[in-house]
C-alpha cells in the first residue's frame, strides 16, 4: 500500500472511531422531583441535562400552579439564600398554565453554570401573590433537591 493510501486510510479509521455514536459520551442529568405536601402544592418533576448552550430543562407539573399566568412564578435553583442559576425568564417564555398543572415545557437557559452546580442544591418554585392592599408578595410553593 502507497504511503499517501495508507495515511488516508489511519485519517478515516481516526474519524470513525472518534464520531461513533457508541463512543459518545452519556449527557451529564439531574432531576428535581417535586412532591405535594403541606404548605408545598407543586407536584412534577424538572430534569436537567447539560447542553453546549447551558442547561435544557423539561418539565410537567400536574398540581400546584394557581395562576394562568407565567409572570406570577419564579423557578431558582438556590444555595442557602444565594441564587445559583435563574431558570424564571425562559420558564415563563414557554409555560402553558391550565391550574392546577403546567402542560409539559422544555427549555435551554443559557448560562456558565453546569449541572454538577445546581446538583444538591434546592430547586425552589415562588408564586407571586397580590394581597387585597395591592402588595406582591412571593410564596413559595415546592423546595426539592436537585438529584442525580
Amino acid at each position: 500500500m502507497s504511503k499517501p493510501l495508507s495515511v488516508l486510510v489511519a485519517i478515516l479509521a481516526c474519524c470513525a472511531l472518534t464520531t461513533s455514536p457508541a463512543l459518545a459520551a452519556e449527557p451529564v442529568t439531574a432531576t428535581a422531583d417535586f412532591q405535594e405536601a403541606l404548605f408545598s402544592p407543586a407536584d412534577g418533576t424538572l430534569d436537567f441535562e447539560e447542553t453546549a448552550d447551558g442547561i435544557k430543562v423539561t418539565g410537567k407539573f400536574q398540581k400546584g400552579f394557581a395562576s394562568t399566568e407565567p409572570a406570577d412564578y419564579l423557578l431558582q435553583v438556590l444555595d442557602g439564600t444565594t441564587v445559583v442559576v435563574d431558570f424564571s425568564k425562559d420558564f415563563q417564555k414557554v409555560a402553558e398554565i391550565a391550574p392546577p398543572a403546567v402542560e409539559e415545557f422544555t427549555f435551554t437557559t443559557k448560562t456558565k453554570k453546569k449541572v454538577a452546580d445546581i446538583r444538591n442544591e434546592d430547586m425552589v418554585i415562588r408564586q407571586f401573590l397580590t394581597l387585597t392592599a395591592g402588595i406582591k408578595v412571593q410564596a413559595e410553593i415546592g423546595r426539592t433537591k436537585v438529584a442525580k
